[in-house]
């Protein structure tokens, strides 16, 4: 053998080391991929099916019984009565009312005089249900509602057009929807559909497929007359760095070099936040504002909600709105929640302790509400701050008390310690009234949203005075956030809300600056 000859030998034993290893880890972290796309499109169907078919039981249930009471009018009081019990009792349906010529006569929100006009149906399916897609309702023009009807009786539900497809998905362009079983006509979609995806799958359940394009799961209904898919587009699977690395296969080493610099790259991009955040964690980059709460009858200051804020070493402030998600979805949201309370111990010791009437509010996430040591967490709070549990409300908005069983009894211990729970922005999530009901509660938080619309001509104007006499009526103080102007303070005031916080009163501020305002409110002859 020459001398070239071993050479050569030499170069293609070296080469075929290396790229023979990345291939093979290639094709195998690419059907792993496909393995684990699959799973995940089964488990997002699965929850799309879950949702819908629990609407739909809750729809029919509450035809059934507006039906089995046979009302000579139903739009008298007593049926809207009837109709407002059903709402409060679902946990699914945004209201429920009855329908004339197209018209929604009146609903679970009272009577709407000559009606409001809704276009014929969409469609109706095999069990005599009419469907409207896409509503637009006055009082809530930013939303679109799906109003399924009962043909015979004219009893409708009205449900959020995206409610069974509010489902967390972990990529933005994951397409989500529901189409007829028989027909595959289109019901409800969020992102691209094609009906080559249900052709052949007959009505078996648990299809999984890839069509080089999507990897779909599909899961047809046991119950009702729809299935339910998610499909994951093919540029999150390995495919296409499979593919470059084999084009660069002849040159070896080179490939594995920049196949490595690629999957690192994009690793580092996947992962760069929740990394930075573990970092933060470490590097106590973190921060309290406290924003505080006004009494609006007296004027005083009763509280302060405790705002998280994320300050880079080189000055970059990182928003709430982009590291919390971020916290939620990389399993990291409770070592925040345990960050924001020795903070809070930190700052706010020796002002409670000076204040005893005085509350500062923090806010817990779905994971806190789901485990049961944030009991003992806020215990040590108290003990390390030495003061008692009038100092401290819990905040927890609509979406913490999705997994209700569990929630329901943490908040229940919470306030056995004697804390307070408040629900924060209640009316922006897609949950009935019900969560007022179902929990036990102390305060009420309207949402800014709501606030701007006072004394603006808006049709969502109606719905804060609504939501201030439901909170009354189940006796829960009220706190209106976002309150900017003095009108908006006024008309609060006069319809008695008892709590105000926004800018009007006060930014979010450092303690020091908070304790100055309190000692200057202390000193005041009104005081």
């Amino acid at each position: 053998m020459g001398k070239h000859a071993a050479i050569a030998i030499a170069w293609i034993a070296g080469l075929t080391t290396i790229v023979v290893p990345i291939l093979v880890a290639i094709y195998l972290a690419s059907s792993q991929s496909l393995d684990a796309e699959k799973s995940r499109a089964g488990t997002l169907a699965a929850e799309v099916l879950r949702r819908s078919d629990l609407t739909s039981e809750q729809i029919y249930a509450a035809f059934e019984k507006l039906e089995g009471e046979h009302a000579d009018d139903p739009c008298s009081w007593s049926n809207i009565a009837r109709m407002r019990e059903i709402d409060l009792g679902s946990t699914q349906l945004q209201a429920v009312g009855y329908i004339a010529d197209n018209r929604l006569m009146c609903s679970s929100l009272g009577i709407h005089g000559a009606g409001i006009p809704l276009g014929p149906p969409d469609y109706v399916n095999a069990a005599g249900t009419s469907i409207r897609a896409g509503v637009e309702l006055p009082f809530v023009p930013a939303m679109r509602f799906t109003i399924s009807t009962r043909e015979k009786s004219g009893y409708a539900a009205i449900v959020h057009r995206v409610l069974p497809l509010d489902v967390a998905t972990y990529r933005p362009d994951i397409s989500l929807g529901l189409v007829g079983k028989d027909n595959h006509e289109l019901i409800l979609s969020r992102g691209p559909f094609s009906p080559e995806w249900l052709e052949g799958f007959g009505q078996a359940g648990g299809v999984r497929l890839f069509d080089g394009e999507y990897v779909i799961a599909i899961e047809p209904s046991r119950e009702y007359g729809y299935t339910a898919y998610a499909a994951v587009p093919a540029t999150y699977l390995d495919a296409g760095t499979r593919r470059a690395a084999l084009i660069l296969v002849p040159v070896g080493l080179a490939a594995g070099i920049l196949l490595a610099l690629v999957v690192f790259y994009l690793t580092r991009r996947q992962l760069s936040l929740p990394a930075l955040l573990r970092n933060a964690l470490r590097a106590d980059e973190f921060f309290l504002l406290y924003q505080p709460l006004i009494d609006l009858q007296s004027g005083k200051w009763h509280g302060a909600e405790a705002l998280l804020r994320w300050q880079r070493p080189d000055g970059e402030l990182i928003r709430p709105d982009l590291f919390i998600p971020a916290a939620e979805e990389s399993g990291l949201i409770r070592q925040v929640t345990q960050k924001v309370m020795a903070l809070l111990v930190r700052d706010a010791a020796a002002l409670l302790q000076l204040y005893p009437d005085f509350h500062i509010g923090i806010n817990l996430s779905a994971a806190d509400l789901e485990n049961p040591g944030i009991i003992d967490e806020l215990r040590t709070i108290l003990q390390n701050a030495g003061v008692g549990p009038g100092n401290i409300m819990v905040e927890a908005t609509e979406r913490g008390f999705l997994k209700t069983e569990h929630a329901a009894q943490i908040i229940r211990d919470i306030r056995q310690m004697g804390i307070c729970v408040a629900i924060d922005d209640f009316g922006t999530g897609y949950s009935s009234l019900s969560y007022l009901t179902t929990f036990e509660l102390d305060y009420l938080k309207i949402d800014k949203s709501f606030v701007d619309t006072i004394g603006i001509e808006a049709a969502t104007s109606q719905v804060i005075p609504h939501i201030i006499e439901m909170a009354k009526s189940l006796k829960l103080k009220i706190i209106a956030e976002g309150v900017e102007t003095e009108e908006q303070a006024q008309y609060l005031r006069e319809r008695g809300v008892h709590y105000g916080q926004g800018w009007l009163f006060g930014k979010p501020m450092p303690i020091g600056e908070l304790t100055i305002q309190l000692e200057k409110e202390k000193k005041s002859p009104e005081s």
